[in-house]
C-alpha cells in the first residue's frame, strides 16, 4: 500500500459488541500494515508505570456513576495522564509509518497529520447482545447492560478528550454497520481507504 510513498493512518472508534478490534485487525491485513489497539494500552503503561488493569479499564471504569461524574469534571489526574500517555503513544507510532488504530481517540491524536481515515463501527442491539453473550459468556441481560455502561463511558471518554460527539456522522469519513458481517466491513473499509488514498 505504501509504494507511491503515501503514508496513511486508519482510526477506528467503534460501540461496544460491533466486532471493531477484529475488524481493525482484518483491516490492516488486507492494507498490509500493523494494528495497533490493546497494544497501545501496554506501552502506555509502561511509559506512564501506571497499573496495565489501570489504563485498559481507563475507557469502561468512568461508566461508573462515582467516577463518571469526577472524569467529567476533570477531577481524574489519572485518566488525563493515561490519556496523554496514550497520545505519545500513537504519534510515535505513527512515525513509524502507515497503520491502523482501534480507540484511544486516535482520529483526534492525529487531526493535524495527513492521509488520516476516520471509520465509525456500528451494529444493531441485537447483534451487539449476541456478540457479547457468547464472548463473555454472560445472559443476553447481562450483555445488554454491559454494551450500555460502555457505550456510555465511550461516549463520555471521547467527549471530554476530543470536545466532539461520539458517533456523530460528521466525526467520521465512514460509517459502517456490521450486520453485514465482519469479513465484508474490512473489505469495504479497505477499499475505501485505497480509494481514498488514490484520489489524493
Amino acid at each position: 500500500m505504501e509504494k507511491d510513498n503515501k503514508t496513511f493512518y486508519v482510526t477506528i472508534s467503534r460501540q461496544f459488541g460491533s466486532g471493531g478490534a477484529e475488524i481493525g485487525s482484518k483491516v490492516a491485513t488486507k492494507l498490509g500494515v500493523r494494528c495497533y489497539d490493546k497494544s497501545i494500552s501496554e506501552m502506555t503503561s509502561a511509559v506512564t508505570g501506571v497499573a496495565k488493569k489501570v489504563v485498559v479499564s481507563s475507557e469502561e471504569q468512568v461508566a461508573n456513576t462515582f467516577w463518571y461524574s469526577g472524569f467529567l469534571g476533570g477531577e481524574s489526574a489519572t485518566y488525563d495522564k493515561v490519556n496523554g500517555a496514550h497520545a505519545k503513544v500513537i504519534e510515535k507510532l505513527a512515525k513509524k509509518g502507515s497503520c491502523v488504530f482501534v480507540g484511544r481517540c486516535a482520529s483526534h491524536v492525529l487531526k493535524d497529520y495527513e492521509n488520516v481515515i476516520r471509520i465509525f463501527i456500528c451494529a444493531p442491539i441485537e447483534i451487539r447482545r449476541k456478540r457479547v453473550s457468547e464472548g463473555y459468556k454472560i445472559t443476553p441481560v447481562e450483555a445488554g447492560k454491559l454494551i450500555a455502561k460502555n457505550d456510555k463511558a465511550r461516549s463520555a471518554y471521547y467527549k471530554k478528550y476530543t470536545g466532539k460527539e461520539w458517533g456523530k456522522a460528521e466525526n467520521y469519513d465512514l460509517i459502517i454497520n456490521t450486520r453485514i458481517g465482519v469479513n465484508r466491513s474490512a473489505k469495504v473499509i479497505a477499499d475505501f481507504v485505497k480509494e481514498f488514498l488514490k484520489n489524493k
